[in-house]
């Protein structure tokens, strides 16, 4: 059986938010043994929406956000085991926002993911995946001009901090492997620091200019145009056209030849002034086509398009097929989820496909 890249490294999440509870799952699909190390009534994870099929809330197997965080993990309750031996035992251990007492046991790596830091001006301020993308500035141009903004919905937020977290986090667990690293090591992961980069050209413009943009309105997103999700004949098309070349080839695959000559449209900036006469012309023109002819027609001419599936197309988009972009998590009643697989592979060592999720407590026995 081949070796997996993080095979031998020990990780215990004692925090059960989303944020840590991604970062160890990119842990655990890479072979680590990933512990989450749970109250009595489970990790705030198993509490979160959507719901499995057939189950309700209060139920401690009803998450399925819980079941895609948790597959390859192992669930031990803390009041059954020797938590302070597990956690001393730990390559690195990961922490929420709420302190825990069994932290001060770590003897490696101590990653906390919080939502704004300690000390900061925002320390004291609720946290929540839409009050980050508030905070950062990125819905303020998105939605219609009349407002209010639209925020966008899930744990987006947190799983970026959870990604962040993991390249830091591993980054000191290796320099221990190699004896680079000295006594512990405490990293603290702000979830707001992270999501900055959602938007960082924007602050630097700001900073430079102190120029704010407009909310110009849906599917638009100065300075790029056209850019966004457009209808088509039979589903929806993500567009984007940015240089001279891809214009020109823009509007030849939809018959605009005569806008494509144009001196204003050659820069986004231009086609964003033009809008008025290009809109109207290029929405009627995709409602001519099938968005995935179009997708494969836009690829073989170099211009980034996107096929945008519905919920119900998700799963057989070919691409996504071919890459195992999805992969099934086992529940511990037999049941089975879709969900999304590892967010990058290594193809030497390459990562679980999904795997099994624990019911609480699981693996407690195995640990006392």
């Amino acid at each position: 059986m081949e070796v997996m890249a993080l095979e031998g490294l020990t990780v215990v999440d004692v925090g059960g938010t989303v944020a840590t509870g991604y970062c160890a799952k990119l842990a655990a699909d890479y072979g680590a043994t990933v512990v989450n190390l749970e109250p009595s009534d489970g990790f705030p994870t198993r509490r979160l929406r959507p719901w499995r099929p057939g189950f309700e809330s209060g139920d401690p197997d009803a998450s399925a956000m819980h079941a895609f965080l948790s597959t390859n993990k192992q669930s031990v309750l803390v009041d059954d085991v020797d938590a302070r031996a597990l956690i001393e035992s730990a390559d690195l251990v990961l922490a929420g926002d709420d302190p825990h007492p069994l932290t001060g046991a770590t003897k490696s790596v101590l990653t906390t993911i919080d939502w704004y830091g300690r000390g900061g001006p925002y320390e004291d301020f609720v946290g929540t995946d839409g009050a980050m993308f508030a905070l950062n500035g990125m819905i303020r141009g998105i939605g219609p001009v009349e407002g209010p903004p639209l925020v966008p919905t899930g744990y987006q937020a947190q799983i970026v901090a959870g990604s962040t977290a993991f390249i830091a986090s591993l980054s000191h667990v290796l320099a221990g492997e190699i004896g680079n690293r000295g006594s512990v090591v405490e990293l603290e992961v702000s979830i707001f620091e992270s999501v900055l980069c959602f938007t960082d050209v924007g602050e630097i413009g700001f900073h430079n200019t102190g120029l704010e943009a407009p909310r110009m309105g849906v599917n638009r997103f100065p300075p790029t145009y056209p850019l966004g999700i457009y209808p088509c004949r039979d589903g929806w098309l993500g567009v984007t056209v940015l240089t001279p070349s891809q214009w020109h080839s823009f509007c030849e695959l939809l018959g605009m030849e005569d806008l494509a000559e144009i001196d204003l449209f050659q820069s986004s900036i231009g086609r964003l002034q033009g809008i008025d006469v290009i809109e109207p012309r290029m929405t009627e023109k995709l409602l001519e086509h099938g968005a995935e002819d179009l997708f494969y027609r836009g690829q073989r001419a170099r211009i980034p398009l996107a096929r945008v599936p519905t919920m119900e197309e998700l799963f057989e988009v070919d691409q996504y097929v071919e890459r195992n972009a999805f992969s099934t998590a086992a529940l511990s009643d037999g049941s089975t989820l879709t969900v999304p697989s590892v967010s990058f592979r290594l193809f030497d060592m390459p990562p679980n496909f999904g795997g099994p999720v624990a019911s609480l407590g699981e693996h407690s026995e195995g640990w006392a």
